[in-house]
């Protein structure tokens, strides 16, 4: 069975905080889970252009990346707070307004998947419309989802940042559950 469970939760399953997991979502099948998403890559070439795209924007702007790589959370979030902002970038650059929020998601995919090992998947039967492309990270079962082109999109309206995300990302990785003791509990 794969287990999913929410980010943003909370459900104790022990009395001290160490103790605090993230609510269980969800129970899966692995054949459910198979149909359902199917694992996806985004090619080097693009990955490529997105972070050119983004270091394109931190040269017009004077801007000084606060970390390596480029596509560091803290970098990313200066897209959306420093300069004239990302999307304006983007539609001077003559791209649709769909482009700022799939740069930074994508860019941000390749921060978690090259650092933390997150797999990158379509879903064939998203809940929401912005959720079509999902990461997820498994420990032997148990999965952490997240939904990146709809939290750029909150990033992009000043709702969000991915700082405040990749933070709670490190949380959540080191309290993520025992799929074992789930099932039993």
């Amino acid at each position: 069975m794969n287990f999913f469970k929410k980010l943003f939760s909370n459900k104790k399953f022990g009395t001290n905080s160490e103790d605090t997991l993230a609510e269980v979502k969800e129970l899966y099948t692995e054949e459910y889970f198979n149909k359902r998403y199917q694992e996806d890559v985004i090619e080097e070439h693009i990955m490529d252009g997105t972070r050119k795209m983004i270091e394109s924007y931190f040269v017009a702007n004077k801007i000084t990346p606060v970390e390596s790589p480029i596509n560091h959370p803290k970098n990313l979030d200066l897209t959306v707070d420093e300069g004239f902002g990302f999307a304006l970038f983007c539609k001077a650059s003559n791209f649709d307004e769909s482009m700022p929020p799939s740069l930074l998601a994508m860019a941000f995919n390749d921060y978690l998947i090259k650092n933390y090992g997150f797999k990158l998947y379509k879903d064939s039967e998203p809940e929401y419309p912005l959720r079509g492309m999902t990461l997820k990270y498994d420990k032997n079962g148990a999965k952490l989802s997240l939904y990146p082109i709809e939290y750029a999109v909150k990033v992009l309206a000043y709702e969000a940042s991915f700082e405040d995300l990749y933070s709670r990302i490190n949380d959540n990785l080191l309290r993520m559950p025992d799929i074992n003791d789930v099932l039993k509990g």
